[in-house]
């Protein structure tokens, strides 16, 4: 219910901040305000789980979420918009954290990637759910984000009557990135570039699909095929992961986008609305894919006692990332058209695939079962 309102919003604010008379800067900007927010979130997720547990912690998530969502009827200037964003992007951050961190810490390293491709596949059709609800009402009325607050506060229900045991509330609440750095590098360096890649894709698609002519209908549509995509691919690349080196998967993931990308740079204004609908489909996929599979492959090093700072410490990297990458792909689309976003994230994937090679020839994977425990030595920085 929460990802609904979310898939509904991050198609909608695209499209209704373009008819408000905002320019790409603009609209790059609410797309980093909404990183900012997260990033913001997850560094308070540890704490709050630690002080509240995991279902409060999630309840605190819908109010907020809730809040802001109508918050963007009520005013449509650029501060509320951009606050609004922001306070989002917090929401869900602490969904984010607080279930992927349920999730982690539930879950064996012989079967994470499947875990998550359960989670992705229900998280990508409820945004594939969401996108296509701006059909429901006129871009400018009040309706849909109505729609959006009723979508979120509906998530309350079944968190109110869930008799499903969290996780234990962790002892320990600290972010950690300089560890996380030395026991998985991957899990840094690609979380970050992840979100530099990922964060204008999914604010800056709308843009594109405006700029090579395409309607309302069919950039809803086009977005939708994204999510589609994202949620088909989940379960059969998690499997696949979780029977061999993640990195590998990892790899052949980034370089089917980096292709796609290409592709979508050179001709996608020529392809006509079928082909932009095929080209969303698979990058939507191979796209989707990546944050889970560095999460599990950081978390089959990291050990469950971990899941809570290791989620949030993803997440925030991951921030960081997507509020630097939507300003500097609109500075690039201004520059070079519509095709400047998928150059954009061309050369991040580019630079990712060359990275985890190089992982991978300096480290073995992880092994198929961790210590329960957490080293009493300092990790040293080889992995």
């Amino acid at each position: 219910f929460m990802v609904i309102g979310n898939g509904l919003l991050n198609t909608l604010v695209p499209i209704r901040a373009k008819l408000e008379g905002f320019d790409e800067t603009g609209i790059g900007l609410l797309g980093s305000a909404y990183f900012a927010g997260m990033l913001l979130g997850a560094v308070f997720a540890p704490a709050l789980v630690r002080r509240a547990g995991h279902i409060r912690s999630l309840a605190l998530s819908v109010a907020i979420g809730t809040i802001a969502s109508l918050a963007f009827a009520v005013d449509t200037s650029a501060l509320t918009w951009l606050t609004a964003r922001f306070a989002t992007g917090f929401c869900f951050a602490g969904l984010y954290a607080t279930v992927e961190s349920w999730l982690q810490g539930k879950a064996e390293n012989a079967i994470r990637g499947r875990v998550l491709g359960i989670y992705s596949v229900i998280q990508f059709s409820a945004w594939a759910v969401g996108a296509q609800a701006v059909n429901l009402a006129d871009p400018q009325s009040f309706a849909l984000f109505s729609l959006i607050a009723v979508a979120m506060t509906a998530s309350i229900i079944p968190l109110a009557v869930t008799t499903s045991a969290p996780p234990e509330v962790p002892a320990r609440a600290s972010l950690r990135l300089k560890w996380l750095f030395e026991v998985s590098p991957i899990g840094f360096v690609c979380t970050l570039l992840i979100g530099a890649a990922n964060g204008p894709h999914w604010s800056l698609a709308p843009t594109y699909g405006g700029d090579v002519g395409m309607t309302v209908a069919q950039i809803t549509n086009f977005m939708t095929m994204m999510t589609i995509g994202s949620a088909v691919f989940q379960m059969p690349v998690g499997k696949l992961s979780d029977m061999g080196d993640r990195r590998i998967v990892l790899v052949l993931m980034l370089a089917g986008t980096l292709a796609i990308e290409v592709a979508l740079a050179l001709v996608g204004e020529t392809v006509g609305i079928c082909g932009l609908y095929a080209l969303a489909f698979v990058i939507g996929g191979t796209m989707s894919t990546q944050y889970y599979i560095v999460g599990a492959h950081t978390n089959d090093r990291t050990g469950p006692q971990n899941a809570v700072s290791v989620s949030a410490a993803l997440l925030l990297l991951y921030c960081v990332g997507a509020i630097i990458g939507p300003v500097t792909a609109a500075e690039l689309m201004k520059l070079m058209g519509p095709s400047g976003l998928f150059w954009h994230n061309a050369v991040i994937h580019a630079v990712m695939i060359v990275f985890v090679i190089w992982r991978i020839f300096s480290r073995a994977r992880p092994a198929e079962t961790i210590p329960a425990t957490p080293p009493t030595v300092r990790a040293t920085p080889s992995g």
